[in-house]
């Protein structure tokens, strides 16, 4: 089979946890010995992240971006408008939004089959809000506090783990919680996932020292969804409501909303490639 894409670039981002300048390489040769050349390279983070304008100046068609599911967030942000389609190779620590596309293959095999018609073009669900667009989920409240202990974890930074997991444990104690309009529920973070026809929303519980272990836990091993929760509810529209203003991570990057703000599924409008089976 023959891919219908023939002007590929490539934006990576070398601080992700699996990407490397020789992976890098192996990539552009599977691009050149497919008859379809990279037109482009980006680096991160010393170049910058190509605009759909750029793209369109050059003639690209397909956008690999090498990354894990921040960068992904970031570049597919600056190209809603862009005719071309978006193929995400993992290249971060946890991929979560790649896997939904490829399964857990290698970037190398993910590549060799969409320059070879063995892909299929999806605009996945995603989750739209005022702070831009999550295509993993949003976790709002207090307890995006833990998200700073991941960072100073993986920087090996004990001083500032010292200063950060403190200030977690308060906020996971203290914050003020937030809760799902129209329920009295309240939590010191929710959950929300899009799924091809609805939102998932989950509690997460932090109502004894072992459910705060257990989410400590699961935020320094990358993957926030890991630690206790209940199911809130299934729609296509979540309002959010707290005290004051709620923090936020987006696809693991923060952001603030007022209370009230307004969480829409909505299918992605840039398409992607996949080399899985994906839910319609």
């Amino acid at each position: 089979m023959t891919s219908n894409f023939s002007r590929p670039a490539l934006v990576c981002n070398l601080r992700s946890g699996s990407s490397d300048e020789a992976l890098v390489g192996r990539l552009t040769e599977i691009c050149r010995a497919t008859g379809a050349p990279l037109v482009r390279t980006a680096v991160l983070p010393d170049d910058e992240l190509p605009s759909a304008a750029t793209l369109q100046n050059d003639g690209v068609d397909l956008l690999l971006v090498l990354s894990g599911d921040g960068t992904l967030n970031a570049a597919a942000s600056k190209l809603e408008a862009w005719g071309g389609a978006m193929l995400p190779l993992p290249g971060g620590t946890l991929n979560l939004f790649h896997k939904t596309l490829h399964g857990d293959r290698n970037p190398e095999d993910v590549l060799q089959d969409a320059l070879t018609g063995k892909a299929q073009s999806v605009h996945p669900p995603t989750i739209l809000c005022d702070a831009g667009r999550a295509y993993i989920g949003v976790i709002a409240g207090p307890t995006t506090a833990w998200a700073e202990v991941r960072e100073q974890f993986r920087s090996l930074s004990f001083s500032g783990l010292a200063e950060t997991i403190p200030e977690a444990i308060d906020a996971t104690l203290h914050g003020d919680g937030v809760r799902i309009r129209g329920s009295d529920q309240s939590f010191q973070a929710i959950n929300l996932t899009p799924k091809p026809d609805r939102i998932l929303a989950e509690g997460l519980i932090t109502d004894s020292a072992g459910s705060i272990l257990s989410h400590g836990i699961a935020w320094l091993g990358g993957d926030f969804r890991e630690g206790p929760s209940v199911d809130l509810s299934e729609r296509s529209a979540v309002v959010i409501e707290s005290t004051g203003a709620i923090g936020l991570l987006l696809d693991g990057e923060p952001a603030e909303l007022p209370s009230g703000s307004t969480y829409r599924l909505e299918r992605s409008p840039l398409a992607f490639l996949a080399t899985a089976p994906v839910k319609p």
